[in-house]
């Protein structure tokens, strides 16, 4: 199903690319991991880009939608700095969100259901 190609392959590829974003602004490792609701372990997965088996490394997002993940970065970082922990999963949860809808439009998580789960043809429109 759609739903899971999100939980399994979208949200660890969203959060590898928070993660980097908020890395590229020095915000310490266990910082993100309160900004995005994760252990800091996993994001020392995220920052790794050993193979395809890396934590987030199995969708390439297209460098058109990495701006829209950086403009989420900065939206986390200001309500973390702003509010510290309160409140932040719920910025986060609606920025996320906001970026899966942005990947759903451009058909990235069709193209990643086509990928990833037999059966799903050409012409399928379960994503939309």
């Amino acid at each position: 199903m759609p739903q899971e190609v999100v939980v399994w392959y979208v949200l660890p590829a969203i959060r590898r690319e928070l993660t980097r974003a908020m890395i590229k602004r020095k915000k310490p490792q266990k910082q993100i991991a309160k900004m995005l609701g994760v252990t800091e372990p996993a994001i020392t997965q995220y920052k790794l880009k050993k193979s395809k088996r890396s934590r987030g490394d199995q969708v390439n997002i297209p460098d058109e939608i990495l701006l829209d993940i950086d403009k989420a970065a900065d939206v986390i970082i200001e309500a973390y700095e702003q509010n510290g922990d309160k409140n932040i999963y719920e910025k986060m949860t609606r920025e996320v969100n906001n970026l899966i809808q942005i990947l759903k439009d451009a058909g990235v998580i069709c193209d990643v259901h086509r990928e990833h789960c037999e059966g799903v043809h050409e012409g399928c429109k379960a994503c939309k």
